[in-house]
């Protein structure tokens, strides 16, 4: 009998570069049931901000005797041993690929599927948004621990097994049914302007995404990327918010401060529980063509 697996992973990085991988977890699933886990800090040889470490509580100390990140995704592909990769939005393999990237890795070709996909296809409530990892998991009554790498890889496994009970859809079958249209339940229509609707066939469609700071583009132009991308781009914050996108803040316009209010209203959110990812504006034009080439 052929065996139903796969990997479900979960980073945590050390400040908005995602490059800057401070922990790893990773689930292996066979036949629905836990067979494996791999968890481990990874020394990120960069800086880590007080914000981050108040989301996960890793420090500098619990990193400092810990191996980088060529030795431990080296560790980690023996792990995955060439099965199906998951995780839960594209951010996790961005971080993977971003931190080849810096240390001149040659990233292998990955049998991967986005969880969120699977989920929005799975359930109607789901489909246009409000499938943040926190919001899925305490309405199928999985309980977790946020912001461990290891929790969050295992949580966003159960969610798959419920998908797949539900569905009756194996994970080979999702490689391919993840990136089929999904039928959105709410109308896609937004204000003009910079505020776009996503195209709904991108695989980042159902993201919200918020711009702050002087980008290197005009911002319509990244809006329009983002929205072809899949993105509902958006002009101030609110609870919709899943994405933002720091440029280069100018001092004149901070009165004092060293963040913006839109980074301090989605900083807020994400302590309050909120899924939102901030990201540099090269960590997003990275994001946009993995998802427009992918």
């Amino acid at each position: 009998m052929l065996k139903n697996t796969f990997v479900v992973i979960d980073v945590e990085t050390a400040n908005y570069d995602v490059s800057s991988i401070c922990q790893i977890g990773a689930v292996k699933f066979e036949n629905g049931i836990i067979v494996d886990e791999f968890k481990t800090y990874v020394n990120p040889e960069d800086q880590f901000n007080d914000f981050h470490i108040g989301i996960h509580k890793i420090t500098p100390d619990h990193v400092k005797t810990s191996p980088s990140f060529p030795i431990v995704f080296t560790q980690f592909l023996n792990f995955l041993d060439d099965q199906i990769l998951l995780s839960y939005t594209t951010f996790d393999l961005g971080s993977l690929r971003k931190a080849s990237a810096k240390y001149r890795i040659q990233m292998p070709n990955l049998k991967y599927i986005d969880v969120t996909r699977i989920v929005r296809h799975v359930w109607d409530e789901y489909a246009r948004d409000g499938f943040g990892l926190a919001c899925v998991a305490n309405d199928l009554n999985i309980l977790f621990q946020h912001h461990d790498a290891l929790a969050d890889a295992r949580t966003a496994g159960l969610i798959v097994m419920e998908a797949i009970k539900k569905s009756g859809i194996k994970i080979d079958n999702w490689l391919t049914k993840s990136k089929d249209k999904i039928k959105l339940s709410r109308d896609t229509t937004l204000p003009p302007s910079i505020c776009q609707a996503g195209n709904p066939d991108g695989s980042l469609s159902g993201e919200v995404i918020l711009f702050t700071g002087k980008l290197s583009i005009p911002r319509v132009q990244a809006a329009s990327l983002a929205a072809q991308a899949g993105c509902d781009v958006i002009d101030r914050f609110n609870r919709t918010t899943t994405i933002l996108v720091i440029g280069e803040l100018d001092p004149r316009s901070l009165n004092g401060n060293k963040k913006s209010t839109k980074q301090k209203q989605a900083e807020k959110a994400i302590q309050d529980g909120q899924y939102i990812r901030i990201l540099s504006e090269e960590d997003f034009f990275a994001l946009v063509e993995l998802e427009t080439t992918h």
